[in-house]
């Protein structure tokens, strides 16, 4: 069979350039396949290595462990594969040879025997967990107390199979006499259902990566954390004695330090942890609370304009969903996030719509209760409607807030970079963004967001200072710190709101008139 080539390849530039491309791709393919392969196990543990869904729905491996890994491998010239395994198998594996490498692991002296150890790469947190409410928590103890109490009433105490939790707690649980107490199980996912399902009655393990799989399986508030932080340990990667050289872990100890100069080891960490952080802060009940406070606040004061200008139920449902959800929609399409917000959590448009319905059934009431042709008196002010605008203008507040955090927590789950560009400026339109897309819809001329009191500069400065820290403190979040911060801002945005109504202060350009022209 003849193979009919293009009629540019009969030209002599063109028939160069078609060789060229053909050899390129096959030495592309050719040198792909002489990059030496590195093979090691992953075990499922938010945010350190967990699989995800990428393009076209398609499940692909990620996590903090797994970039680190790729990134120093590539620097190293090694291509790495990842098999899922359990940790134990796992560490047999690069015992035996079979494996080069695993991840996260704790420089313990008697693994130093058939292993090397890289430098260490991030850290790790082992914390004591039990089931909220039980009542297994006692003041002014020590975890390691607190797990040596649990022992002794006889309590059974999860762990991953393999895992080193520190040499005090080892030495607890290697006691022959608890030794029928111990429940070890594979991963983070089985150690979590564990506790929840009683299997267990407390667990030793990673403090964020217990906390993040109890918050994906919708367990958070039913698991609690004793006292402090029971160990903390450096982890790093292990290569075996028996398939790999010591020149292999140089390549990476330099391919790691060059990471770590340019910033890459934080920037990887920060775009791993904190956002897995947030999202469990936007699961807490208070947060919660606020958000459904601060929309229905939103959808007030379009349901207010409506009444005022006439609209019918469409269009009122139209101006309170614009305020309530207009920034967040406009601020997902500017991220491409899929699926967007609101189809993520109808919860919000259901909350418009029966503030719309409510608010409607509340005029006509009003309206057939107060009539202006009996109740009402010639020449005096017409109240069919008596709303408490300060009620409004606190829940508003309050909106401004959530809305603004939600918006910077968007900017890091999405890697926007420059956070602390992209942070306030999606902030500011997850805010203010869908009143100003309300009032230009409205065709008003006096967008009272933008031509009057200040109100998207609270949410740009705010978030700004948000994004600034998150930043500064991204690779040592630990998750009660989050909590704090995220509520010392939303505090900050609602007081500094508050002031700006009180104060009745005006943006500076509207402190003198403009000149005529």
């Amino acid at each position: 069979m003849l193979i009919q080539l293009p009629t540019w390849y009969d030209r002599p530039r063109g028939g160069r350039v078609f060789l060229l491309t053909i050899c390129l791709i096959a030495w592309t393919g050719l040198a792909q396949s002489q990059v030496p392969e590195l093979r090691g196990g992953w075990s499922p543990g938010i945010p350190y290595q967990f699989e995800e869904l990428g393009p076209g729905d398609q499940t692909q491996l990620s996590g903090l462990d797994i970039e680190i890994m790729r990134e120093a491998s590539r620097r190293a010239g090694f291509r790495p594969v990842f098999l899922e395994l359990p940790w134990a198998e796992n560490l047999r594996g690069v015992q035996d040879g079979h494996l080069n490498f695993a991840m996260a692991a704790t420089p313990v002296e008697a693994r130093k025997e058939w292993a090397w150890f890289s430098a260490p790469y991030r850290t790790e947190n082992i914390a004591l967990f039990v089931r909220r409410g039980e009542g297994l928590s006692r003041t002014g103890e020590t975890s390691i107390d607190a797990l040596a109490r649990l022992l002794a009433e006889g309590h059974r105490i999860g762990v991953i199979r393999g895992y080193f939790v520190g040499p005090e707690a080892n030495a607890l649980l290697t006691k022959e006499v608890f030794a029928s107490q111990i429940v070890r199980v594979d991963n983070d996912a089985r150690l979590v259902d564990a506790l929840l399902t009683g299997a267990v009655d407390a667990i030793l393990a990673d403090r964020l990566a217990t906390a993040s799989t109890a918050w994906k399986s919708g367990a958070l508030l039913r698991i609690e954390m004793l006292t402090g932080v029971l160990y903390q340990t450096p982890l790093s990667f292990i290569f075996s004695k028996a398939s790999t050289s010591e020149s292999t872990v140089e390549a990476f100890d330099r391919a790691l330090e060059e990471m770590r100069a340019s910033g890459q080891i934080a920037a990887i960490t920060r775009h791993h942890l904190v956002p897995q952080l947030l999202l469990i802060t936007m699961k807490t009940p208070w947060f919660v609370a606020f958000d459904m406070i601060g929309t229905i606040a939103f959808a007030i004061s379009g349901v207010l304009i409506a009444r005022r200008e006439r609209y019918d139920i469409i269009g009122a449902c139209v101006l309170a969903a614009l305020p309530a959800v207009g920034g967040g929609v406009m601020r997902d399409m500017i991220v491409t996030r899929s699926p967007i917000g609101i189809i993520q959590t109808p919860m919000l448009l259901f909350l418009v719509l029966g503030t719309v319905i409510v608010g409607t059934v509340l005029f006509f009431l009003h309206d057939w209760l107060f009539k202006p042709s009996t109740r009402q008196s010639p020449g005096k002010p017409d109240t069919r409607w008596v709303s408490s605008r300060k009620a409004l203008e606190v829940c508003d507040a309050i909106g401004l807030a959530t809305f603004t955090i939600i918006g910077v927590m968007v900017a890091v789950e999405h890697r926007c970079e420059p956070l602390w560009l992209w942070g306030p400026l999606l902030g500011a339109l997850t805010a203010a963004g869908g009143g100003v897309l309300r009032d230009v819809l409205r065709s008003q001329s006096d967008i009272p967001t933008l031509k009057g009191t200040i109100y998207p500069e609270i949410a740009i400065f705010w978030a700004w200072i948000y994004s600034l820290i998150i930043i500064y403190r991204g690779q040592d979040f630990a998750l009660r710190e989050v909590l704090l911060l995220t509520t010392g801002i939303m505090l900050a945005i609602f007081l500094t709101r508050l002031l700006v109504i009180h104060y009745g202060w005006k943006s500076i350009f509207l402190g003198r008139a403009a000149p005529s022209v």
